[in-house]
């Protein structure tokens, strides 16, 4: 479902999307994964409806759960993230994020939103899940 929202002094308008983007965590750090969860807080439509703490477990839950974006460490116990999205072929939206920039070049490759450092910038995770939102607006 979509609105449509003016502003008047401008006339512009801009259509903005109302229904909820289904949201997964994946990374083995359980303290990066809750201090994400708390940030995406006030994103009213980000709703995250599952957690993974390695790339094993991260493979069921996408294809169990079927998210619209998956926050994705690279470097996991197991499985890497980059792994994950070479074993999964259902249809979602990655941001990377990770401690090493090492990885930004290979990342690169799968045509992720963002790639966001740890510890994550709120500012950034905003850049980035505007870039989400363009997504749903296609």
């Amino acid at each position: 479902m979509r609105y449509f929202h003016s502003n008047l002094e401008n006339i512009d308008w801009t259509i903005k999307i109302m229904c909820d983007i289904k949201t997964i965590i994946i990374d083995d750090a359980r303290l990066v994964r809750t201090e994400l969860k708390k940030m995406l807080e006030i994103y009213p439509r980000v709703k995250v409806i599952g957690e993974a703490a390695n790339g094993r477990d991260a493979i069921t839950l996408i294809k169990e759960l079927k998210p619209a974006l998956v926050f994705l460490d690279i470097q996991m116990p197991f499985v890497s993230g980059l792994e994950v999205l070479q074993s999964v072929e259902v249809d979602f939206q990655v941001i990377f994020i990770s401690s090493y920039g090492k990885y930004l070049p290979e990342a690169r490759n799968y045509d992720a939103l963002d790639f966001l450092m740890k510890p994550i910038n709120k500012d950034k995770l905003g850049i980035a899940l505007k870039k989400m939102n363009k997504q749903f607006v296609k």
